[in-house]
């Protein structure tokens, strides 16, 4: 007889911030892989338990404080519920950005310590990978990603997706908000994390010429989605080694180049 997952939903206060947790039980669950998988790359943070294709539990945070302090704290308490520990995973797939160069510099190292400490495949997913998969998941066509890199910036990724296969048509970049139509010339779906005022900004674009996708922002899921799809990406031993898509420079690295052009 088949059994149907049981939903719940717990808000939890004990941790720094409000988190929202919702949590997956299974009657019957299966023997693939368990993989913990989290995002530090903006203020909506994510960490998630997946047996597979199955999401055990999920938990998010959205706060400017920062996610160091809840990672660890919420993997623990996530494995703790379901009756396992860290030594019952057998990968660590992480949001590599971009985004906040704090934020993924503790994600990354996080994972990697993880997965040294723990013996077990390391994966790196781009968080722009993952809103091109759910935006292609509604629509075939070409889809233009923006997530807001403040400063007067958007960091634009532009993806293909034809019969359900999505390609990538070009490296990630940055770009002024003065040059964002110009980049969304062949766009036929929109998606990212634009607030009222960015659209309206450029809504006139959207009528004409491509329409907006809402797609989830929270992408730790597709994160471990993605990262246990993409086997050849896994990496372990002596190829324990991640590059984070900053794209951005941090502040450090610009002030010292400043510095030396002096």
């Amino acid at each position: 007889m088949n059994s149907c997952p049981v939903r719940g939903k717990i808000l939890i206060e004990s941790f720094p911030a409000r988190i929202f947790l919702q949590w997956y039980k299974i009657s019957h669950m299966n023997e693939n892989r368990k993989i913990l998988a989290f995002d530090t790359s903006s203020e909506r943070g994510s960490v998630v338990l997946l047996e597979g294709d199955i999401l055990r539990a999920e938990l998010r945070s959205n706060t400017a404080a920062g996610h160091s302090t809840l990672l660890l704290e919420a993997a623990d308490f996530m494995l703790k519920r379901e009756g396992l520990t860290l030594k019952d995973l057998t990968l660590i797939a992480v949001g590599i950005g971009p985004g906040s160069f704090t934020g993924i510099r503790i994600g990354v190292a996080t994972g990697l310590g993880l997965s040294q400490s723990l013996g077990i495949p390391f994966v790196g997913v781009s968080g722009l990978d993952v809103l091109a998969h759910r935006a292609a998941q509604i629509n075939d066509g070409r889809i233009c990603i923006l997530l807001d890199a403040r400063r007067g910036q958007f960091y634009f990724g532009e993806y293909e997706s034809k019969i359900g296969r999505l390609r990538r048509l070009r490296k990630p970049a940055l770009i002024n908000v003065s040059d964002v139509k110009n980049h969304l010339t062949d766009a036929e779906w929109i998606t990212g994390d634009l607030d009222k005022d960015q659209v309206r900004e450029i809504g006139e674009f959207f009528s004409r010429h491509a329409r907006w996708i809402p797609v989830d922002l929270f992408l730790a899921e597709g994160i471990g989605r993605l990262g246990f799809e993409r086997k050849r990406m896994w990496r372990s031993g002596d190829f324990l080694i991640a590059e984070p898509l900053y794209i951005r420079p941090p502040d450090a690295v610009k002030n010292r180049r400043k510095t030396e052009k002096r």
